[in-house]
């Protein structure tokens, strides 16, 4: 009894699988299928090759649309799309007018670049710029091959129309621009590149900070000069000066001292000699006790 309920569910399986995985092919079985990824604004060709047709016995469809007004069935049953583009994407199938014949079935997929970076930021410095955009997400059939920063001095003195060109690996999220000029005027140009071209360009103006002048330098320096209290100045200006008063004079004092004291260090030296005279005269051994 288990053996047969278990060959029936297997049978039901296999039929409600076989049924699910049928394409819509308005009855017909599919003799082929073809992928195809033509470019935006490219003139598609369909060919639907079976033998001996002629336009009047083929019958074109796509699935829940109808075909676009620019698609054409040619004389030897061939569609022909003129200046492909996002809209005319889909699976078409072509057929014999007179129905359960085998068909062919195509999938058009357009090639298109990408769009533009989002969420773009600038933050200029006074010889760096850093801009920031968020994580691009990919697309599986034509992932993004790398991101192009392009630059250049807008300023009137320094402008030049050429650009300063940066390509960026696609998983970064910033970019540090460095050795620019303070004080000056930047136009930023950012673009996503796939195999396909160059996406839509996001252009912005940002301007470099100022460089600290002397001026600045000294009017940062002089911060604060009104609030100061002079007289804590003073002090310690006086305590300063009376340390270094103490150490001159006692300096001063030593080299007056030391001449004296070499004096009588060498009279006393005198006396002593003078005293050893007649002792070594009258003991001759004297010296040597």
């Amino acid at each position: 009894m288990l053996y047969y309920k278990s060959i029936t569910f297997n049978l039901f399986y296999i039929f409600v699988v076989s049924f699910i995985s049928v394409p819509y092919t308005n009855g017909n079985s599919i003799n082929e299928y073809r992928k195809m990824f033509p470019k935006l604004g490219e003139n598609v060709t369909l060919k639907c090759e079976f033998n001996n047709m002629i336009n009047s016995t083929v019958f074109w469809n796509i699935h829940h649309k109808e075909l676009p007004g620019r698609a054409k069935i040619l004389k030897n049953g061939n569609l022909f799309i003129s200046s492909f583009n996002t809209t005319d994407a889909g699976i078409y199938i072509c057929d014999r007018a007179a129905g359960n014949e085998t068909s062919i079935e195509f999938e058009l997929i357009s090639k298109s670049i990408p769009g533009s970076l989002l969420d773009v930021k600038v933050i200029p410095y006074s010889v760096l710029i850093l801009i920031t955009w968020r994580e691009i997400e990919n697309n599986d059939t034509y992932p993004v091959k790398y991101i192009t920063i392009r630059y250049r001095i807008v300023d009137g003195g320094y402008a030049s129309n050429s650009w300063n060109v940066l390509k960026v690996n696609p998983s970064k999220v910033q970019k540090e621009i460095y050795s620019l000029r303070p004080n000056t005027h930047y136009k930023i140009q950012l673009s996503v590149s796939n195999e396909i071209g160059e996406g839509a360009i996001t252009e912005l103006t940002t301007k470099t900070l100022n460089d600290l002048t002397e001026t600045e330098l000294e009017k940062h320096l002089l911060e604060g000069i009104d609030t100061f209290d002079t007289r804590a100045w003073t002090f310690a200006v006086i305590v300063i000066m009376s340390t270094f008063s103490i150490f001159g004079i006692a300096l001063c004092c030593l080299f007056i001292k030391d001449p004296r004291m070499q004096k009588s260090l060498e009279d006393s030296d005198d006396i002593e000699r003078i005293e050893l005279i007649p002792n070594i005269t009258i003991n001759p051994g004297y010296c040597e006790t």
